[in-house]
């Protein structure tokens, strides 16, 4: 199974590649794409769905996970985060894949064990989870993080469907 993990952002939205192999995590590939402050707003918009469009045509993920926003002090800033999970949102169900959302606090709790993890405890667990040499960048460590974390849940998934039987 490949899951692409996204963290959304309109300057930078973070995207992580992560296989499993015999319930093991692998990872693929991960980045940010950066969008310029000198484009308009919805070509801004349209550069996030585009290379997401193109990330899932070349690793054919079977799910998107997606960190969801959060509330922000600055009421613009967060329906413009809003605005561009809604991108990453679009670009997925465009190429029929299931897409799974979590809440940071859902994420920091799964893959750190804290809620109130920071974003350097989070990038440095993604780095000892998937065997990395190097940290990820911040944008990208949340995307891997929020793969990470759809990955927990499906297992859990999986195990209680394993209990009905």
């Amino acid at each position: 199974m490949i899951v692409l993990g996204v963290d959304p952002g309109l300057s930078r939205t973070g995207y992580g590649v992560i296989e499993v192999k015999d319930r093991e995590p692998s990872f693929l590939d991960c980045g940010f794409i950066a969008t310029s402050t000198s484009l308009s707003f919805p070509l801004r918009l349209k550069n996030i769905y585009d290379t997401l469009l193109s990330l899932i045509d070349k690793f054919q993920p079977e799910v998107v996970a997606i960190e969801d926003t959060y509330i922000a002090k600055n009421a613009q800033i967060a329906l413009k985060l809003g605005k561009a999970a809604g991108a990453a949102i679009l670009a997925a169900v465009n190429k029929k894949k299931e897409i799974f959302s979590f809440t940071p606090l859902q994420i920091k709790q799964n893959v750190v064990g804290r809620g109130n993890a920071s974003k350097e405890q989070v990038s440095f667990m993604v780095k000892q989870i998937l065997g990395l040499k190097e940290e990820p960048p911040p944008d990208a460590s949340d995307a891997l993080a929020a793969a990470l974390c759809y990955l927990s849940y499906h297992r859990y998934q999986t195990h209680l469907e394993g209990c009905e039987a």
